[in-house]
């Protein structure tokens, strides 16, 4: 391996100039800066990552944790993140957190050391909200995306209108005819109140029966269609958290026999999944990539000292409703049918 004492002897100057050069430091005439580096070039050195870190009092590394690093909607979304700090010369630190909060509370406490200049979450736990807050006093620049939950005075929130994209989708199916509407997902959340607005504005009541408290995941998808199916009050049309939950809803109920729209009409929600398998799946489109690189440009913003407008705090990305194959009116007849069954 290539030293800084190697580079430094092959352009004559001291291994002290040669980390001056490297650095860009004005201390340093230009063209003695550019034989350096020229040399360190064709040498192939690459500086220590620390002792740069060191000299430029940055570490030009981000943090970015989310909850699951194979979920499409979170790949897709450190995907734009990656893309828009090329330019920037800063890399990533990509935490998957599997929704454990004490692995959450652990890269909180690895940006703690110095480790990253700034970071990025798209997953919190609420007992870790003191932690991240204990962060940002810290002079650590942060943003959340689509982790509402903490004063965006102090840590900017980008966020997309789920409680509308839910609305869009319950909307939707009572427009097919259907009345009995389930909801697969965590009701605690936003696009639980979103399908219960659609309810109620339609005048039809919440079904306990109707509602299945689920994460986001596709087995969770698969584990309600076995409930669904096991029920005596069926639902006709259902609202799932997101692509994934639909996805393994669908495949679910198709391998139980069960016809998708024919059968049941299937929602999700974020857009990533939906297009690939048959029948797609109706969903609601979420600007993932807007979004990523949107938090990438502030957070830099955040690092270089630069003044945060206030309509920069709190910056909120419509959703669209994309109607596909998995949603199509209900008819009497089939749902007759469909009871019958089993």
């Amino acid at each position: 391996m290539v030293t800084i004492k190697d580079v430094a002897k092959a352009a004559g100057v001291s291994p002290a100039t040669v980390s001056l050069a490297m650095n860009n430091n004005a201390k340093v005439n230009r063209k003695t800066k550019e034989r350096v580096q020229q040399v360190a070039k064709e040498l192939n050195y690459i500086p220590n990552a620390r002792a740069k870190a060191l000299v430029q009092k940055s570490t030009k590394m981000i943090g970015l944790v989310i909850p699951e690093i194979a979920n499409p909607f979170f790949s897709e979304m450190a995907q734009a993140i990656k893309d828009a700090l090329i330019d920037s010369d800063y890399s990533i630190i990509l935490c998957g957190t599997d929704n454990n909060p004490k692995l959450e509370t652990k890269y909180i406490n690895m940006f703690k050391s110095g480790l990253v200049d700034g970071a990025i979450f798209s997953c919190l736990m609420p007992t870790n909200q003191e932690f991240v807050l204990d962060l940002a006093c810290n002079n650590i620049p942060i943003v959340f995306i689509d982790r509402p939950g903490v004063d965006e005075k102090v840590i900017p929130v980008i966020k997309s209108n789920l409680k509308d994209g839910a609305y869009q989708l319950t909307q939707h199916l009572i427009g097919l005819g259907h009345k009995k509407i389930a909801f697969i997902g965590r009701i605690d959340e936003e696009r639980f109140q979103g399908y219960l607005q659609g309810l109620q504005e339609a005048g039809y009541p919440l079904r306990k029966t109707h509602l299945f408290d689920h994460s986001f995941t596709y087995d969770h998808g698969v584990e309600a269609g076995k409930a669904i199916l096991q029920s005596k009050d069926r639902p006709t049309g259902i609202v799932c958290f997101n692509d994934e939950v639909a996805l393994g809803l669908t495949q679910f109920l198709i391998k139980s026999g069960r016809r998708v729209p024919a059968d049941f009409s299937v929602c999700g929600i974020d857009n990533t999944v939906s297009r690939h398998y048959n029948p797609e799946i109706t969903t609601i489109d979420v600007p993932k990539k807007e979004m990523g690189q949107t938090a990438a440009d502030l957070l830099l913003k955040m690092i270089n000292g630069q003044k945060i407008r206030e309509e920069e705090r709190y910056i909120h990305f419509p959703v669209t409703l994309i109607k596909r194959a998995s949603t199509g009116e209900k008819s009497v007849s089939e749902e007759k049918e469909m009871n019958k069954l089993d």
